[in-house]
């Protein structure tokens, strides 16, 4: 593929653009995390450029630092091919966390601190955090912070109630991951690992749900209180209580988990890789319940919105695969 590191298909390729929706995902579900009523706008949307930046960054940086391996392992990926030099991946790693942490600057110092931090764990992670247990923590705590970041800006205090989501999300993302390494395992070796991982991620996945659906029925009915005290006019969403598509979304998700370790009586490498499969398909299920916690208009439209992505991402893998 020499002569062809500046198409678009090669550059997606190595800054995996296929994962975007999911990137953009984290920061929807973010804003209805902070209290948001209405949908993104304006500076607002700077922190979708905030994310997504220092995001592909990271899987640029995660490109050239696996350079070596691939030339043996994957030699058809940009850097070991020639598509893409390993100066060029480099130059555009440090461009796409600059402009992550530009666009974070400005909208605040506070939130520039904390996408700051993201990057730094991100970096870690890339060139040196690849550990059995240390690898899994990093991309468990970049996801939550991804998750945490447009509260941390607007409504620290909403964080505070609803922290269980970050860290359901964060312990979600380390099981998952810690999933994926047993694909390199032997059937013989596997034991009972996969069914303990999925076991967690099912309590990861609906615990926090759960929680934070009875929070939100509490916060409407203060909402609709304070309505009917000073005559109020609510929006009819406004009206409806997210309890309920909370739940099931919830419920839904464990079950597919539980329904996976009742399916493999005996783990071999292939189930592993299915069940690492809807593991990850769950993660938009679980960021749209997320952003349902908002009620109001942009409770289900950015649930609507993060649901959409999964095509849209199915249809970008055929082009930009994600590994």
């Amino acid at each position: 593929m020499p002569g062809s590191g500046n198409s678009l298909v090669t550059w997606g390729r190595c800054v995996r653009l296929s994962l975007l929706p999911t990137a953009l995902a984290d920061a929807m579900a973010g804003f209805a995390l902070a209290g948001m009523v209405g949908l993104p706008a304006g500076k607002e949307l700077l922190l979708f450029v905030s994310s997504a930046g220092i995001y592909h960054g990271a899987m640029a940086l995660n490109d050239w630092a696996d350079r070596e391996k691939d030339s043996i392992e994957r030699p058809e990926r940009p850097i070991p091919s020639g598509a893409i030099s390993s100066g060029a991946a480099l130059l555009a790693t440090a461009a796409l966390f600059l402009i992550g942490l530009l666009a974070a600057a400005t909208l605040s110092l506070q939130l520039l601190a904390w996408m700051t931090a993201i990057s730094v764990v991100a970096i870690a992670y890339d060139l040196r955090l690849r550990g059995p247990l240390l690898g899994p923590m990093c991309l468990g705590v970049c996801r939550a912070m991804h998750l945490a970041a447009p509260a941390i800006w607007l409504a620290p205090e909403r964080l505070q109630s609803y922290w269980a989501l970050p860290v359901g999300y964060g312990l979600y993302v380390f099981t998952l991951s810690r999933l994926a390494r047993l694909e390199e395992r032997s059937t013989e070796d596997l034991g009972s690992a996969p069914t303990k991982l999925l076991l967690i991620q099912a309590l990861s996945f609906t615990g926090p749900l759960l929680y934070a659906a009875q929070l939100s029925h509490t916060w409407f009915l203060q909402n609709i209180e304070r309505a009917e005290a000073t005559n109020a006019h609510l929006p009819w969403l406004s009206t409806v209580s997210p309890v309920a598509p909370i739940v099931l979304l919830a419920l839904f998700g464990g079950g597919v988990l539980l329904r996976q370790c009742r399916s493999a009586k005996s783990w071999t490498p292939a189930k592993v890789q299915a069940a690492v499969g809807k593991a990850l398909r769950l993660m938009l299920i679980f960021t749209a319940a997320s952003a349902l916690t908002a009620g109001g208009i942009l409770g289900p439209i950015a649930a609507l919105l993060i649901l959409l992505g999964y095509p849209l991402a199915h249809s970008l893998r055929k082009i930009f695969p994600p590994t």
